[in-house]
């Protein structure tokens, strides 16, 4: 069960990792705080762009150009660049390369918030930089911040429009060279069609594809083949091992030798998040961890078992259970600090849900005050012989919740450790000997000397037995009853076992047989046909 629900976990991280891709995106041009947002309408519904290619402000530029990048339309985004003045060596009719190159160092580089750029035709005033200059991002380059900026140049039929600045233009290629795609990214983007999915690139997603792929390639056969020749050796947790190693160690081998494949690769800043954000090597060292502390429980109840030490063997899963939990609480919540989550705020809220929580979950919690009364006082232990009320068994587990007790009838019982510890025990494995007790009817036929002879000879047929105990050791003429002479005999068989003690008072019962018939008497039933005396 537990195994089911810790799946199922991870198949959530794994989905959410997925679709976790396009939130990023949605921060270039969406992202803002409620305030700014309705600031934001405000102006787009007070400002009417008059240039068909809404340049008239610097976020309507800004927008434009990304918006054309996005769509791979490479010859519209060019309309956006300054490429005036070109240094030598470019040249105004390589805008398409600048524009695809541009959106790869933002891509690879910077995230933009549009509603943090200014829409009004006459920009940011306030910028600290020139009237017709605006920064849309700065990204450091060998050290050196690179302020990327737009400018106003002339136009004949609005006379000022926004462009990305010639400067920022220039800086293009050697900033591509820096910044820009790898060779063999390049093979991919030239390769793999064009489209987005969740908004991210196909190349991408081919490209996280191939490398995934390409690591479980190299670590699948190590992990199988190791996992194959621990089968083959003789240890006792083979299976548990060559099954570690099969499955999380495998999948955590393979998501690391991913993530230094693709942390030397050159890939977009919303890749990079999608990589970043440790969903997937997350559950998978979840995963991992669960499944070693579950070999660490086989090797130390293995341990105690072979010293005898069967009430610590029992103690070590409910114990190792318990460590699970606070490891897997205080994973998730370093992993949700690690996201941006504030896990103190959430303690805090989880404090008032707690006591609703243990209000719900009363039972529960006494079924494990329950387990620590028992493992305490420890009146039961695995492996021992008990009566629970009107239930006779032999304990097999004491669980975190209920304690597995097997029946005579070879039937399984579970009971609560609330409900058991409240019963009275009786711990038949703990007594040191049993009781042998038999009471003997001898008809009243039977003389004074025969009743006397007969005691003498049963308590010599007591002494002489080797599991009888000397003491104490009693055979009494108890006196005359109403079916005959009763004699009790009273003794204690020096043994726990009970098949030996079967053994032993099936010898006792003939030997008193023997006795009665040899002195010329008869035993009686308790209920009779009163003509047999007759």
């Amino acid at each position: 069960m537990m195994q089911t629900l810790f799946r199922t976990f991870l198949f959530c991280c794994f989905f959410v990792s997925l679709t976790a891709t396009a939130a990023p995106n949605l921060l270039l041009s969406n992202t803002t705080d409620p305030a700014t947002s309705a600031a934001g309408q405000a102006v787009n519904a007070a400002y009417d762009y008059k240039d068909s290619l809404d340049r008239d402000t610097p976020r309507g530029t800004l927008k434009g150009f990304l918006e054309a990048v996005y769509e791979q339309d490479y010859t519209k985004a060019a309309k956006y660049l300054d490429l005036r003045y070109m240094p030598k060596g470019m040249s105004a009719s390589n805008g398409e390369e600048y524009a695809r190159k541009l959106h790869a160092i933002i891509e690879r580089n910077l995230w933009i918030n549009l509603q943090d750029i200014d829409d009004s035709p006459a920009g940011d005033l306030d910028d600290l930089l020139p009237d017709y200059r605006e920064s849309f991002g700065n990204i450091t380059v060998k050290n050196a911040e690179v302020s990327l900026l737009l400018q106003q140049v002339p136009s004949k039929k609005l006379g000022k429009i926004w462009k990305i600045s010639n400067a920022t233009v220039a800086l293009v290629p050697s900033l591509y060279e820096e910044l820009g795609y790898s060779p063999l990214t390049e093979w991919f983007i030239q390769n793999v069609p064009d489209g987005y999915i969740f908004k991210l690139s196909l190349w991408e997603i081919v490209f996280l594809f191939t490398c995934l792929f390409a690591s479980f390639a190299v670590v699948t056969p190590v992990c199988l083949i190791t996992a194959w020749l621990v089968r083959k050796t003789d240890i006792k947790m083979k299976e548990d091992l060559a099954g570690l190693i099969a499955k999380p160690l495998l999948f955590f081998t393979a998501l690391g030798l991913d993530h230094l494949l693709l942390s030397s690769a050159t890939l977009t800043a919303n890749a990079r998040a999608f990589l970043n954000n440790g969903y997937l090597l997350f559950g998978t060292s979840l995963w991992l961890g669960w499944s070693a502390i579950g070999l660490f429980q086989y090797i130390i109840r293995e341990r105690l078992i072979n010293n005898g030490n069967k009430q610590g063997a029992a103690m070590v899963r409910p114990f190792l259970t318990f460590i699970r939990i606070i490891l897997l609480i205080f994973a998730v919540l370093s992993w949700m600090e690690y996201q941006g989550f504030n896990a103190t705020a959430l303690l805090a809220g989880m404090g008032v849900g707690g006591v609703a929580l243990a209000l719900a979950s009363k039972q529960t919690l006494e079924n494990f005050i329950g387990t620590m009364m028992l493992y305490s006082a420890a009146p039961v232990k695995v492996g021992n012989l008990c009566n629970f009320g009107g239930i006779r068994g032999t304990v097999e587990e004491i669980g975190l919740r209920c304690t597995r007790i097997r029946t005579i009838d070879r039937t399984v019982i579970h009971v609560p450790n609330a409900k058991l510890s409240e019963m009275e025990i009786e711990n038949i494995s703990m007594r040191e000997k049993i009781r042998f007790k038999s009471d003997i009817r001898l008809d009243y036929g039977t003389s004074t000397t025969q009743l006397k002879q007969i005691i003498e000879e049963i308590k010599l047929l007591l002494e002489n037995h080797d599991k009888v105990d000397k003491k104490p050791l009693r055979v009494t003429f108890r006196g005359f009853g109403a079916h005959g002479l009763e004699i009790n005999v009273f003794a204690y068989i020096g043994t726990k076992s009970l098949p030996v003690y079967q053994v032993a008072a099936q010898e006792i019962h003939l030997g008193i047989m023997e006795i009665v018939e040899k002195q010329g008497s008869r035993i009686v039933p308790a209920t009779f046909d009163a003509q047999l005396l007759s």
